[in-house]
């Protein structure tokens, strides 16, 4: 469970030790157990896996071959074999390395990208990934704990179906970059999904750091926001899937927040499926986890280092024991619980079907045990009466939770449709702020249901304890603030001052 680690400045002299412990701490807030080195990018200093070492994150590291064809000639071979030396004598004798990974994406290229029919360029592909690194590799790192693999995406190497949805690992793209709805990820089952992404807007703040609001800048079609997208037509595809799922923004405030939130809500989906596959699948690296500078991209945290959505939606739904509705068929969703430790989950599921004005309609509970390392069905739910007129799935929602020795473990709710057509009420938010010696604690309310509630800062930085979280009514919600976390001291009245609310 974890995502892809590109370079964190385009300018290398940029990057220093305190920034990528900063980063990676981030990852491991976030539930990461892995995070895979991109082989576009370059291998990272020693301070980089030396914090995996410490904090249990296995390293997939790719070599530094990416998205292209290499002619083999006698000198590109002795580079080669130098390059993969060095860095293997440097990294192998750190825990924290799992997988070493030939190149990302070439093998795919020469299968479904249309490169030219080049026998030959296709032999020095087959000898400098299938032959030559391995050599270096069975030279020295022999240890068998630390796989191979030939490249990303492969079914094994030997261009056999590289990006097969049954073997090996897969990047799919399909949703995004060929505008299939966010539902497609749903047609497959994959066996190790390593690349998959959907873009988002950063901060406001950050926005700021590279375009003018006063002279025209905050417009997704304007020159600067152009120049900060890193994907060909991405804003057109942005604002192409913020049509199919939320209603439009008429701010630039609103466009971030709605971006960020159909982002978030994507990759939520995806792995949310993954992980009720367990078994048959076994692996999520979303794309990306960084930038390497202010922009528009797939990222869940921006440049400057802060949260999107989505890296508080991968805190969640890569918690050790999650919870997750499969809602394929509304009338009669399907919990499921997976359940990543080494010891059982022994605890009691709790369902919730309320309207949006977050009255409770119905409610159940169920004692359940789900052993280490599975994912298991463990409850459907017959909404069939509830669900019956087509005004009752816009108007009604189902929240649901697990409980272990009466600690909330993972939480989630379900529209029955796309947030755009489900009917919210003005949730009117109210909070208050209570503070102690190290933290300040900012607990909502509000009138109706408010659906992915996100706070933000004004001009200061800081991380929640929870965002982009529901409120079901006058139910009150509690988030903390460590007041390390915060980018300048504050007192309770300039945090009050500073906080901003947006809600779906």
């Amino acid at each position: 469970m974890g995502a892809n680690y590109i370079p964190e400045d385009q300018i290398v002299t940029r990057c220093n030790e305190e920034k990528t412990r900063k980063l990676l701490a981030d990852c491991k807030a976030a539930n990461y157990n892995f995070i895979r080195v991109w082989g576009g990018g370059y291998y990272p200093d020693e301070y980089f896996y030396d914090y995996c070492d410490e904090n249990g994150i296995i390293v997939w590291q790719d070599f530094m071959f990416a998205c292209s064809a290499y002619l083999l000639t006698e000198e590109f071979e002795e580079t080669v074999r130098g390059e993969v030396r060095d860095n293997v004598i440097r990294l192998r004798n750190h825990p924290s390395l799992g997988l070493w990974c030939g190149n990302n994406e070439i093998e795919s290229a020469w299968e479904y990208w249309g490169l030219p029919k080049d026998e030959e360029a296709k032999r020095d592909y087959l000898i400098i990934f299938e032959d030559i690194i391995p050599q270096v590799l069975k030279a020295y790192d022999p240890c068998e704990n630390t796989f191979y693999w030939p490249s990303s995406p492969s079914s094994g190497g030997g261009f056999k179906d590289a990006s097969s949805n049954h073997a090996g690992d897969m990047h799919y793209w399909d949703v995004w970059h060929n505008f299939k709805p966010i539902e497609a990820f749903r047609e497959f089952y994959y066996r190790f999904c390593s690349e998959y992404g959907f873009e988002s807007l950063p901060d406001i703040k950050t926005c700021r750091a590279f375009a003018d609001e006063t002279k025209g800048d905050f417009d997704l079609c304007s020159s600067v926001m152009a120049a900060h997208q890193k994907c060909v037509q991405g804003n057109e595809k942005i604002m192409y899937y913020l049509a199919q799922m939320v209603r439009y923004p008429y701010d630039f405030k609103k466009l971030i927040y709605s971006s960020q939130l159909v982002q978030a809500d994507c990759i939520r989906s995806n792995v949310e499926h993954m992980r009720r596959a367990r078994g048959r699948c076994m692996g999520s690296a979303y794309w990306q986890v960084n930038d390497s500078n202010p922009v528009i991209s797939w990222s869940s945290i921006d440049y400057f280092g802060r949260w999107k959505g989505l890296h508080y939606y991968a805190k969640r739904f890569y918690a050790p024991c999650l919870i997750s509705c499969d809602d394929t068929n509304r009338k009669k969703p399907v919990l499921n619980i997976s359940n990543e430790r080494m010891t059982a989950f022994e605890g009691i599921v709790k369902w919730t079907l309320r309207n949006n004005k977050a009255e409770i309609l119905q409610s159940g509970e169920k004692s359940v045990s789900v052993p280490a390392l599975t994912a298991q069905n463990v409850l459907t739910i017959d909404l069939s009466d509830e669900l019956k007129n087509r005004t009752d799935p816009r108007e009604k929602y189902l929240e649901y939770s697990i409980m272990e020795n009466g600690k909330v473990l993972s939480f989630g709710t379900t529209l029955f449709v796309r947030p755009k057509e489900f009917t919210f009420l003005e949730p009117a938010i109210t909070y208050g702020i209570s503070e102690s010696e190290d933290k300040f604690a900012l607990t909502f309310c509000a009138e109706n249901y408010a659906k992915s509630v996100c706070l933000s800062l004004k001009t200061a930085d800081c991380v929640f304890s929870d965002n982009w979280f529901d409120i079901h009514g006058k139910e009150p919600v509690t988030i903390m603030i460590d007041k390390a976390s915060l980018s300048r001291k504050m007192t309770a009245q300039e945090l009050s001052e500073e906080l901003e609310i947006m809600h779906n």
